[in-house]
């Protein structure tokens, strides 16, 4: 029997969340979002009470049925000057006359039992310790104050419950692997999420903090005596450290699988990530990518069976949809769209068809996963934010509609190219002049090819539509400064001046 008041795996999807039975997983999940609604969101959450109050619960019986709440986004969530409180509009706050009144009778004789043998005190905590937050998470909006999110002891147990099946999923199969982190110390999911792997799985484990904290020098020497099987961080930082490991001799052979959050995990990083741990010694590496999000307040994961198996998610927490961004419309499996998340259970902070503003290139899949077997439904791991696409004033008359994302692709996957870094800003630093994008670039050790420059110009004019004003080539030393590859929590890779030009702000 749980403990009262925490999170425990029941019912049949919790109890085999990677085999779901693909013939009624639709209805399951369904169930479970009706029950959410009826005994959480409705009776405790301040904005969802009043938004659904005309919606019919029992209606909602297919997923197609889900239009039928609507949509949220961060604008919905995130606090501004005028209303600094806004996110705790998005907690549950139960008192005692909203709980009675979900309670089934077998729940109230069961909290009567407990007040009359241990006091009504005891009523109070167990509550407590499921509703009553007690940790928070911050989003990093450059445009928006930071939003957080709050978490219960519940939550925590679902997070935890997270990074056990995250482990399951990448085989973490031996209490002898061993795991490291680079991420940086922060209030922020990815930290925590890590923490919950090694935790859930009992596997030894070590916060370095990144290169902010620990130094990349002190990380190399704690791979090197550790030797970790399984490593994770941010893609440019282990990156970074990983280059500087091999360039310095070091032995990270014992390293199997890198689990990377927090940016794109391209095609290309893969290769040449798995390309460097391989002449380094490991054996069979395997480079995979990790989704999380703030609001979510969990991770999921791609297995390490095979290349892009897409994220894995579990069944009995979450509902996934991808829909078309431009009409709200959920489009067919396998077709691109924007990822729209529920929650299936949860406590503290909760979110309702949160859209994402992360494109799934390729969708969603509920076919069996080719590599590990799991019926669990999967969306692709080709995500582009669509907030990185910008407008860019070429000229006096008109803007340009820019995808950065093609940009920073074609610029991490190069062999040519060891770090990079985009700087947008006005033309002689004016306000009312045109738009510039300069690229600089520095190349791996001991190389120099003539023309470069112009194959970048020429190569992000192709793909993207826009030519650089200026591309130049910098030592990486001075490079890693401008990222902020060692003080940051994360590097700097596309820095947008225009709205300083002149000293405004």
């Amino acid at each position: 029997m749980g403990m009262p008041g925490r999170y425990q795996p029941r019912g049949e999807l919790a109890r085999n969340w990677g085999q779901p039975d693909r013939n009624r997983l639709e209805s399951m999940q369904m169930a479970l979002l009706r029950q959410h609604l009826r005994k959480k969101i409705m009776p405790f959450h301040p904005h969802y009470r009043k938004m659904l109050a005309d919606v019919d619960i029992d209606s909602l019986q297919s997923y197609d049925d889900m239009k039928r709440i609507p949509f949220s986004s961060k604008s919905d969530i995130a606090p501004t000057a005028d209303a600094p409180d806004r996110p705790k509009n998005f907690v549950l706050q139960p008192d005692q006359d909203s709980i009675r009144k979900v309670l089934s009778p077998m729940q109230k004789a069961a909290m009567m039992w407990t007040a009359l043998r241990h006091g009504k005190e005891e009523v109070r905590k167990r509550l407590g310790t499921e509703y009553r937050p007690v940790q928070a998470f911050f989003t990093t909006g450059r445009t928006a104050l930071p939003t957080s999110f709050f978490l219960s002891r519940y939550d925590l147990d679902i997070l935890q419950e997270c990074g056990k099946r995250m482990g399951e999923v990448i085989g973490i199969a031996s209490k002898e692997d061993r795991l490291v982190s680079v991420f940086p110390y922060a209030p922020h999911l990815a930290f925590w999420q890590v923490h919950g792997v090694g935790l859930a799985n009992e596997i030894f484990t070590l916060h370095t903090g990144g290169g902010r904290a620990m130094g990349t020098e002190g990380i190399l020497r704690a791979l090197e005596k550790m030797r970790p099987s399984h490593l994770t961080g941010i893609p440019g930082y282990v990156y970074h450290l990983i280059r500087q490991g091999i360039e310095e001799g070091r032995d990270l052979s014992s390293i199997e699988v890198v689990f990377l959050g927090g940016d794109r995990v391209t095609v290309g990083y893969r290769e040449k990530l798995e390309s460097m741990l391989r002449e380094n010694g490991s054996n069979n590496p395997k480079v995979t990518s990790v989704l999380g999000f703030t609001e979510s307040k969990k991770c999921w994961i791609e297995c390490s069976g095979g290349r892009e198996t897409g994220f894995h998610t579990y069944p009995d927490l979450d509902l996934f949809e991808v829909v078309d961004p431009e009409t709200g419309e959920p489009v067919p499996d396998g077709t691109t769209g924007e990822l729209v998340y529920t929650p299936l259970d949860g406590r503290g902070s909760l979110i309702l068809r949160y859209r994402t503003g992360d494109l799934v290139n390729g969708g969603m899949t509920r076919e069996p996963c080719p590599a590990c077997g799991r019926t669990v439904p999967r969306f692709s791991s080709d995500l582009s934010r669509a907030s990185n696409q910008t407008d860019m004033s070429l000229t006096k008359i008109k803007g340009t509609l820019v995808n950065l994302n093609i940009i920073t692709d074609l610029l991490t996957d190069s062999e040519r190219i060891d770090e990079w870094q985009v700087v947008l800003s006005k033309r002689n630093d004016d306000p009312l002049e045109v738009d510039e994008m300069g690229i600089s670039i520095s190349l791996p050790e001991g190389k120099r090819e003539e023309g470069i420059e112009e194959w970048i110009a020429n190569t992000v004019q192709h793909a993207a539509e826009v030519r650089p004003s200026t591309v130049e080539i910098i030592p990486r030393s001075e490079m890693l400064d401008r990222l902020g590859m060692e003080t940051q929590l994360k590097e700097q890779r596309i820095v947008d001046l225009r709205k300083q030009a002149g000293g405004s702000q």
